[in-house]
This record gives structure tokens, C-alpha cells and sequence, in this order.
């Protein structure tokens, strides 16, 4: 499971040549004013944290490969966890590699792309709904704990900095999800299984730069730099509540229709 969804990853990324290597005259086309010079550089920060994306979800798959087989809950629900980032990914990029963007809504290919919604989330609130287990909670909390070790000299250290106040952020917030009824939680638990996720994979990032040689380690503290950057500042996550739950419902009706809700 994890050399799949690294791999649909990895063929996602390949999209990124034809972004790349985009030429002036599709800026021009868009007649947005931007000389050449800042539409490249906008362009190249949003290619970048892409390949960053890749290139942690490559050193997770390389650690999960070397630890071995790993049974307890805790275990499951950190891959699971870290699975869910690695495919928020991927349909990032495919979203930035896509040619089609232009077309309207009610394409069917836009309908086509509901299931895959839904089972995401499907598998968000499974992942809430075991980490509601004081037991597999502190456990993930831990695990993640022990794969970033203590803070690293040079530049490392403030990728690590982050991660850290971010680890510390699920300690206080642990109340919120911890023996609450994941029927209210799960409504805000994508941020708690992404927030497990992004720490997993900057963990991984950041374990494997000392094996590499100095120019290249360099390039990996870089990366890991960045990734804690775009995905670790956020606030803690939040916990929804049954009136968040009520009040979405309410904003859905308002705004879809009761139609909508129901598939009718």
C-alpha cells in the first residue's frame, strides 16, 4: 500500500516536466502583466514544495521499508495517517499538472472525482475514530516523539523546532479528541490526520540527512526545512463539535440545497 501511493506520487510528479518547462508564451497567453522573471519565480516556489512533497513521501517509504513489519494499532494509524497526506498530494499535483482545469463543473469527469472525495474522507473519520483511544493516541504521539530524536545542530534544527511545537500541539489539544465521539470529531479530522501525517514524513526527511554526503545532506535539510515550514505552523488541531456539526449542516442546505446532501 505504501509503494502504491508512493508511486501514483512519483507518476503524478513526472506531470510537473510539462509545468516546467512551460514556455513564456503561456504566461503571455494568460495576459496577466507579470514580466517573465516573476512569473517564473511564482512558478518555480509552487514546483518546489511539490517536489519537496515527493521527496519526503520517498523517505518515509524508504524508513517504513527499513523498520519492517509493525502490528500494533499505534503503527497502522500512523501509516494510515501519513498514507492520507501522501494522497492529498498527489491530487495536488495532479491538480497543478492539469491542462483541463478550465473545464466547467458539471463535466463528467468532475462527477467522477466524487467517490474518490468520499472515501478520503471515509477513511479520515476510521483514522479519528481509532485515534478517540487514549491508548493509540499517546502511542502515535510517541512514536513520533522517539523518529525525531533530539534537536539536530545547524540549519536542521529549525525544521526540527517546528515539528516540535507542532508535536507539542497535539498534547494540547489531546482532551478534544481523545474519549470524544468521533460522530462530531471526525467533522475536524482531517487537520488531525494530516497534522500526524506531515510530522511522520518530516521525521523522515530529517532522520535520513545524516547518512548522506555534505552537499547532499545539505539539499535534505533544505527540504525538510520547507516541508515543516508549509506544513507544520498551523495551529493546533481543532476537534469539531456537535453545533459545528449542526451548523455545517445548516450552511450545506442553505447554500446546496437539501438536494444536494441527499444525492437527489
Amino acid at each position: 500500500m505504501i509503494h502504491t501511493a508512493v508511486a501514483r506520487l512519483e507518476a503524478a510528479a513526472l506531470r510537473l516536466r510539462t509545468v516546467l518547462g512551460a514556455p513564456v508564451a503561456a504566461a503571455a497567453a494568460c495576459d496577466v502583466g507579470a514580466p517573465e522573471q516573476a512569473w517564473r519565480a511564482a512558478l518555480d516556489e509552487e514546483l518546489c514544495d511539490r517536489l519537496v512533497d515527493l521527496a519526503a513521501a520517498r523517505a518515509w517509504a524508504a524508513r517504513e521499508a527499513a523498520s519492517g513489519p509493525d502490528r500494533h494499532p499505534a503503527a497502522a494509524v500512523l501509516r494510515g495517517c501519513t498514507l492520507w497526506a501522501v494522497e492529498s498530494d498527489t491530487a495536488r499535483v495532479l491538480a497543478m499538472a492539469s491542462t483541463d482545469a478550465s473545464r466547467p463543473a458539471t463535466d463528467e469527469a468532475a462527477d467522477a472525482e466524487v467517490p474518490s472525495a468520499v472515501a478520503a474522507q471515509g477513511r479520515a473519520a476510521a483514522l479519528v475514530t481509532a485515534l478517540a483511544s487514549a491508548e493509540v493516541y499517546d502511542a502515535v504521539c510517541a512514536r513520533l516523539r522517539t523518529a525525531f530524536g533530539p534537536c539536530p545542530a545547524g540549519r536542521a534544527a529549525a525544521a526540527w523546532e517546528i515539528a516540535d511545537t507542532a508535536l507539542s500541539g497535539l498534547g494540547a489539544t489531546r482532551e478534544e479528541w481523545v474519549g470524544t465521539d468521533p460522530a462530531y470529531t471526525a467533522a475536524g479530522g482531517w487537520v488531525l490526520v494530516d497534522r500526524i501525517g506531515r510530522l511522520a514524513l518530516g521525521a523522515a526527511l530529517l532522520s535520513a540527512t545524516p547518512t548522506y554526503p555534505a552537499v547532499q545532506a545539505e539539499t535534505r535539510v533544505n527540504a525538510a526545512r520547507r516541508h515543516t515550514w508549509n506544513h507544520l505552523r498551523q495551529p493546533p488541531p481543532e476537534a469539531a463539535t456537535a453545533i459545528h456539526v449542526r451548523r455545517t449542516a445548516e450552511l450545506v442546505d442553505w447554500i446546496a440545497g437539501s438536494a444536494g446532501r441527499s444525492g437527489a
